[in-house]
């Protein structure tokens, strides 16, 4: 589904330099870069000049006069004289005329200030070699006659080299184009992805139903379109998810065709790599979803470790991607193992893979229950110690309560002990004068009873006296 290529599918300047392009109509072919007529015209100009004749011409890259002719290995007579490109024609494809289009290439090719008249010997040796290098005082050239050219063959290549708004325009409509391609591939291929696993998983569910319920009085035709209706039900119940999917793989789509573009603007991409940050994009899109919108009741800590655990899948799996040219290239070493070397590389890291990907995630989920842990127990020592501080502020306020009631009963008890001081001291007053009274009364009594006994002694003496008459 997916046509994976070293770099991506928009090519970039960075890319370009490297001699790696997209597109077909973007790889250097030079019949693309005609110079023809140019070349007729620098040769007029040359005669008429006086800079070339039949016999002899200068040489614009060392002002020597050279012969016009040579003689071949055959041993005929052909031009001495070559009209060479200064900066190579190779290199201003790479710089931009990828870009062009023929009649662009053309123009670019055919620029005047970058062809000059050399020997044949001098343009073979040159050849597509970068005109610093080719053109060194190492190989016997002189600077102060080879920079001025080079620097006005660049300063004229320059003006009809694309510019900033043409190669924002350019890479602008190949990245529409080729990220819609992308989306609709990824929409189609997410969504497909939900309907296909339904169907299968419910397909191989109604199988194994129709095998274990051979007692079935229905017929195997009537049990059969049954099971497929069910299949079907279950197929079209995740017709809103594939919706979903559809969408969300169309903008992952987009989106990792956009940023393999402004990765190879840095460096250059492998295929693998180009399937990895496809690949990818569907784990982050997850892990954005969980950050921007987490689920209800999830805590931010287990939200950090979904994520954590998402971002370290992708990257384990990135190295392990990136891991399996290496053993590959290790087992190439052992020549008997050079036939399967592409299975045994891809099994072999598969595993290295699943098992370092395993590893980290529990590396991942004892530090969040460790983080989890301690920030509970801390969580709790503060509970606790704010729930302590609420028990003794209460106990204080009931103290405070009880001493405030207390003082207010010490104050009810002083005015009842004053109360009750005061009737005894009453009591005490009447009770020393019922003694008083009763002193009195005894006496009095006493004094009644003296008298009585006087009287009854009278009243014996004066019966004695009676009795004895």
């Amino acid at each position: 589904m997916f046509d994976d290529k070293d770099g991506g599918n928009v090519t970039t300047q960075h890319n370009a330099e490297q001699g790696l392009f997209a597109k077909e109509s973007e790889e250097f072919n030079r019949t693309d870069y005609d110079y023809s007529a140019a070349k007729r015209e620098k040769m007029r100009e040359a005669f008429e000049g006086g800079s070339m004749n039949s016999q002899e011409f200068v040489d614009q890259y060392t002002g020597k006069h050279e012969p016009t002719k040579r003689e071949n290995n055959k041993g005929k007579i052909v031009m001495n004289a070559e009209l060479d490109h200064l900066v190579p024609v190779k290199d201003i494809h790479r710089q931009g005329g990828w870009i062009k289009d023929k009649q662009g290439r053309t123009e670019l090719s055919s620029e005047k200030d970058n062809l000059h008249y050399t020997t044949h010997k001098t343009n073979r040796s040159k050849s597509d070699k970068a005109p610093e290098e080719a053109m060194s005082a190492e190989n016997g050239f002189d600077k102060a006659r080879i920079d001025p050219l080079l620097n006005e063959a660049k300063e004229s290549l320059k003006e009809k080299l694309p510019d900033t708004s043409e190669r924002l325009m350019y890479h602008g409509q190949e990245l529409l184009n080729t990220g819609v391609q992308e989306a609709g591939r990824n929409a189609v291929r997410q969504a497909f992805g939900i309907v296909l696993h339904e169907y299968v998983n419910g397909s191989f569910h109604e199988i194994k139903v129709l095998f274990q319920d051979r007692h079935n009085e229905q017929s195997l035709i009537d049990r059969f379109i049954e099971s497929n209706k069910r299949v079907m039900q279950r197929v079209i119940s995740k017709l809103k998810a594939a919706l979903e999917a559809l969408v969300e793989g169309g903008i992952q789509g987009f989106v990792s065709n956009l940023l393999t573009f402004l990765i190879n603007n840095l460096i250059t991409t492998s295929k693998k790599i180009v399937a990895l940050i496809r690949g990818s994009m569907q784990d982050l899109w997850k892990a954005i979803k969980m950050l921007v919108n987490p689920p209800e009741g999830m805590s931010g800590l287990e939200v950090a470790r979904a994520v954590a655990k998402i971002i370290a899948a992708v990257v384990t799996t990135g190295l392990g991607m990136l891991m399996e040219e290496s053993v590959k290239g290790f087992i190439l070493g052992v020549s008997i193992l050079v036939p399967i070397a592409d299975i045994l590389a891809t099994a072999m890291t598969a595993i290295m893979t699943g098992v370092i990907g395993s590893l980290v995630i529990y590396g991942i989920d004892r530090l969040f229950d460790w983080l989890s842990s301690t920030g509970t127990e801390l969580l709790q020592a503060y509970e606790a110690n704010v729930q302590a501080q609420a028990n003794v502020m209460e106990r204080l306020r009931e103290w405070l309560d009880l001493q405030y009631r207390n003082s207010r009963l010490y104050g009810t008890a002083a005015l009842e002990y004053q109360r009750v001081r005061d009737s005894y001291l009453i009591s005490s007053f009447q009770l020393e004068t019922a003694t008083l009274d009763a002193g009195a009364t005894i006496a009095s009594r006493n004094a009644q009873i003296d008298m009585l006994s006087t009287q009854i002694e009278r009243q014996k003496l004066l019966a004695d006296v009676l009795k004895s008459l």
